[in-house]
């Protein structure tokens, strides 16, 4: 039964060790997300921001979304061309463009023309 608790002992120090760097960072990432609100255009777009652009921070190293839906999306730049499309399954966070810079203006187009809604972190 010592074993046990001792086993038991050592098994809840090492869950209470501190985090990582990297959990830290991925914490504060999501933890500065916004609330967004895509507005379609009844054909086959939505943006966010409807109008004007979102400038990244250094919160995130990435542009990242959680959809309540599920989309496809992208990043467009302000003074290059839009990244790939990705998949963005509902509820999960997913990278949208990674290692970008800070102060880079952007906004997500999303392929279909309804609104959409989730959180953006970047």
């Amino acid at each position: 039964m010592s074993a046990a608790l001792t086993a038991g002992a050592a098994a809840t120090s090492v869950a209470a060790s501190p985090s990582t760097s990297t959990d830290i960072g991925v914490q504060s990432c999501y933890g500065s997300a916004k609330n967004y609100t895509a507005t379609g255009n009844g054909i086959d777009r939505a943006y966010w921001p409807s109008t004007g652009y979102k400038y990244t921070t250094g919160n995130c190293d990435d542009i990242n979304v959680k959809t309540n839906y599920t989309r496809t999306v992208r990043a467009c730049w302000k003074t290059i061309p839009c990244s790939g499309w990705v998949s963005a399954p509902k509820g999960q966070w997913t990278v949208v463009k990674d290692n970008v810079p800070n102060g880079w203006g952007f906004y997500l187009e999303f392929k279909g023309g309804n609104n959409g809604t989730g959180k953006a972190a970047y």
